[in-house]
């Protein structure tokens, strides 16, 4: 069994003789790239070679998505899906639990739930935490001041002075206590 499992995962046959011209390396790594993927379904040790062709046009998800135990093989085996959609709606995959380091240190346990294909981005996913969203306006907050001290001469030019530095801080203190004020 290992023996027919093995042969999918071999290097390709060096096929250059010595008369022959040298192949550029790029080109047999391409040559080995267009071959079909082959994806193998044991069924059990003694089994055939249970052989189906994975299209290259398509992308293989393989990780446990839940927490909860799979359900039974009679369950499995009789369900046929014709969608994602479908496959999200059967098995509502959701990891909960999920451990995130707070800046402080801290550990926030969040759940995380998946209902397509495009919930496993990262927006998405920062979309359903609560910390992770906390943490991404703050990186846009920050890339925004970056951008501000890149782009705004006049302000490049106030920090570079010492007393027009210290002008600007205590006006944005100001600012800052007003804001705290208002609410």
């Amino acid at each position: 069994m290992i023996e027919s499992v093995s042969r999918f995962f071999r290097k390709p046959n060096d096929t250059v003789q010595k008369n022959q011209p040298k192949i550029n390396i790029n080109t047999i790594k391409q040559q080995v790239m267009a071959k079909k993927t082959v994806i193998t379904k044991v069924l059990d040790t003694e089994a055939r070679d249970g052989v189906i062709e994975f299209p290259q046009n398509r992308t293989l998800y393989v990780d446990q998505f839940t927490d909860n135990a799979p359900n039974t093989d009679e369950e499995r085996e009789g369900f046929k899906p014709r969608s994602m959609k479908e496959v999200f709606e059967h098995y509502r995959p959701t990891k909960e639990g999920i451990d995130l380091n707070t800046e402080e240190g801290g550990v926030v346990y969040e759940d995380f739930e998946f209902r397509q294909i495009k919930d496993f981005e990262d927006d998405r996913l920062i979309e359903q935490s609560a910390l992770l969203s906390d943490k991404k306006a703050k990186i846009d907050a920050y890339q925004a001041i970056i951008f501000q001290l890149e782009k705004n001469k006049s302000l490049r030019s106030v920090l570079k002075e010492a007393n027009s530095r210290e002008s600007l801080v205590n006006v944005l203190k100001s600012l800052l206590a007003e804001i705290e004020n208002a609410d």
